[in-house]
């Protein structure tokens, strides 16, 4: 098995497969030293040994290039790891949500010919990985009575009435990925006219699937940032150029859609609108719409070269936000279409006059300089001026951009309560107020509905509840139902401490100094250490618990292991494939002890988890457990490194191990 680093570095492998990925690369993307980045890429080359066809390479002065050449021992290699869920287009996509995304768009927007191994071949996923996709949207489908069918010669489509087809793009692509985020610059002070976004989307999508024009929610959602802004210029007396050489788009299907657009946004704001906007909507229509391939102003050509020169633009120029603007597929795709008008535009010398200039000038002033260093570097835009309000619409994507990452930086956590719903209701409502800018609540939960689905990517736990029982390898932030001022103060500062590394349990929150060495002795000993060359899990714990009970009552072995079962029930206990810390659901004894095992051939906990080395099972007082967090913590701390787990293994006595654990970063 993999440890999380070394899925990230292979993953990272496969993103640029095109090319030699240096260590310093490789260590600023992990965050690690040189040595681990060599330690990782041996194991990786040799668990790759039985998949002929993959390989990691190294060379001296290149770095490190993963070469496929069997593309099934490449699926197998994905599926049997659990790597497969992420995304190789230009972008990294990371997860299932993009591919979903991805996918619709596809289906509902451009309504291309969509074939099942075609996209498992793009997204280097398995059929089964891309059929888990395909359930998700199955289940999203269902309330809008819509389907996802197949036919041989036709593909994957969707059916159903066209009116649910547009309920379903409203409701998914454009409630929460567009309009929140421009909302904050083309809205309330900005966009002062009688109609919303969500009119505006509505009379865009209708007319445009009306005429069959089959656009990505890019295009519309470009068109519809130019709709929103026109009405903008015209209440504000700005002059609109006439655009010249518009005979071969007169008679053009785009043109009369647009006219249609023009006329119920006029019929709805009361505000007559220049023949001259029809002329300009036509140009968002008929760049990437589907007049032919005569009809259209932009090569297929054109847009690639813009997509390579804008990512490498960005690459150079837009620190410290370069790798995030790289990733957002939003951004691109929505950039990469602006800048295909923009093109036809400058060509035929059209001027657009942004209405948001000063606003952006004065609020964004560094936003719009690096807009600025941005276009400049792109290769296709150099013989042309870009105007300032030219940029000033280019920077608005750029904007979002920041706004969606800002939005998926906050951490994810889950929030566990009494049952009573008030005082979880006053807990979630004072976490929204006090740290809304930073977490994201997943859920609200009791006690007793903790389990692995519940804990799954979630970040850490604040609790009202005493949960110093259970282990977790996520921090736990116990708080009061009222949240106070000073429990507010400390988990902003934890949650600046473990951004980039997380802690083990519950954080005291006086946050007293301590003795790790103190703790460490007060709660191991030789007695309770074993070293195995293999074992049987039911026997290891057997003799971990007996080594525990001899200063407790005759029922505590019995106690201890039925708590273990019932604490493993809740969620895993398992904190890595290489290290298990089982403990019982509730204090057992009188005394807190913790049991260490190494077992260096590895044992088998479950399927899932066939090698544990590493057991470590605390057995908790009913009385105190102080220092018992940061002891956890310790253990937390070997999941991400492979070269202190394989020091600690190699040791021969408790002595030598206790020496080595408590020794900071293990040297």
């Amino acid at each position: 098995m993999f440890n999380k680093k070394e899925k990230q570095l292979i993953l990272y492998l496969i993103q640029e497969k095109e090319r030699f990925v240096t260590s310093h690369e490789i260590v600023e993307q992990l965050s690690c030293s040189d040595r681990t980045v060599r330690t990782y890429a041996r194991h990786i080359h040799d668990e790759l040994d039985t998949y002929p066809g993959v390989e990691i390479v190294s060379k001296p002065g290149q770095g490190y290039q993963l070469q496929i050449n069997d593309y099934q021992q490449f699926q197998t290699f994905l599926e049997d790891f659990q790597l497969e869920d992420h995304r190789l287009a230009h972008y990294g996509k990371a997860d299932m949500e993009d591919r979903v995304s991805y996918i619709l768009n596809k289906l509902l927007f451009e309504q291309e010919e969509v074939y099942f191994d075609d996209l498992a071949e793009e997204f280097f996923v398995s059929r089964s990985t891309l059929s888990a996709d395909f359930k998700k949207i199955r289940q999203q489908f269902e309330r809008y009575d819509l389907k996802i069918e197949s036919k041989a010669n036709k593909g994957v489509f969707v059916s159903g009435t066209e009116r649910n087809k547009r309920r379903f793009i409203m409701d998914y692509f454009f409630d929460n990925r567009f309009v929140n985020t421009l909302h904050q610059y083309i809205d309330s002070a900005f966009f002062q006219q009688k109609i919303t976004f969500e009119e505006l989307m509505i009379i865009v999508l209708d007319e445009c699937r009306e005429g069959a024009l089959k656009l990505s929610d890019f295009v519309i959602q470009n068109l519809i940032i130019h709709i929103a802004l026109a009405l903008r210029r015209v209440s504000e007396g700005f002059q609109i150029n006439q655009l010249d050489n518009i005979e071969d788009i007169k008679d053009c299907k785009s043109r009369k859609i647009a006219k249609r657009i023009i006329n119920r946004v006029e019929i709805v704001t009361g505000i007559s609108i220049p023949a001259e906007e029809i002329d300009y909507i036509t140009l968002h229509l008929i760049a990437k719409g589907n007049e032919g391939k005569g009809d259209r102003l932009v090569s297929s050509r054109l847009e690639e070269r813009l997509r390579a020169e804008l990512i490498q633009a960005v690459d150079v120029v837009g620190q410290p936000f370069s790798h995030t603007f790289q990733q957002d597929f939003q951004l691109i795709e929505g950039l990469v279409t602006h800048l295909e008008t923009l093109f036809v535009r400058l060509n035929n010398k059209i001027i657009l006059e942004n209405p948001l200039l000063r606003d952006i000038q004065t609020n964004y002033k560094e936003s719009l300089e690096m807009t600025r260093q941005i276009m400049e570097a792109v290769p296709t835009f150099r013989e042309y001026h870009l105007s300032e309000d030219e940029l000033a619409y280019i920077a608005l994507h750029f904007l979002a951009s920041i706004e969606r990452f800002k939005e998926k930086s906050k951490q994810n956590i889950l929030v566990i309560c009494a049952t009573g719903y008030g005082s979880a209701q006053m807990l979630k409502s004072r976490i929204e107020n006090e740290l809304g800018n930073l977490v994201s609540i997943v859920d609200v939960i009791g006690y007793y509905e903790i389990n692995d689905q519940k804990l799954e990517n979630i970040d850490f736990i604040i609790s009202s509840i005493d949960l110093s029982n259970l282990i977790f390898n996520i921090p736990v932030y116990t708080v009061s139902v009222f949240l106070k001022e000073e429990e507010v103060r400390m988990i902003k500062e934890e949650i600046k401490t473990t951004t980039s590394k997380s802690q083990a349990n519950e954080v005291d929150m006086s946050t007293p100094k301590y003795d790790l060495q103190e703790i460490f002795d007060e709660y191991c000993s030789e007695d309770t250490f074993f070293i195995y060359p293999s074992i049987d899990r039911d026997g290891l714990l057997a003799a971990m618990v007996q080594a525990l009970a001899p200063q407790e009552d005759n029922q505590f072995g019995a106690r201890m292991l039925q708590l273990m079962d019932q604490r493993e029930s809740l969620s895993s206990v398992i904190f890595s494939p290489q290290i298990a810390v089982p403990h019982p659901i509730q204090p057992v004894g009188r005394h807190h002890r913790m049991a260490i095992a190494l077992v260096k051939d590895g044992l088998y906990w479950n399927a899932e988890y066939p090698t544990i080395q590493f057991v470590f099972l605390p057995s908790l007082s009913v009385y105190d457990n102080e220092g018992l967090p940061h002891l956890t913590a310790r253990i937390v701390d070997l999941v991400d490194n492979p070269e202190r787990q394989e020091a600690l293994l190699n040791c021969n006595s408790f002595e030598e191990f206790r020496k080595l654990f408590l020794t900071e970063n293990g040297r």
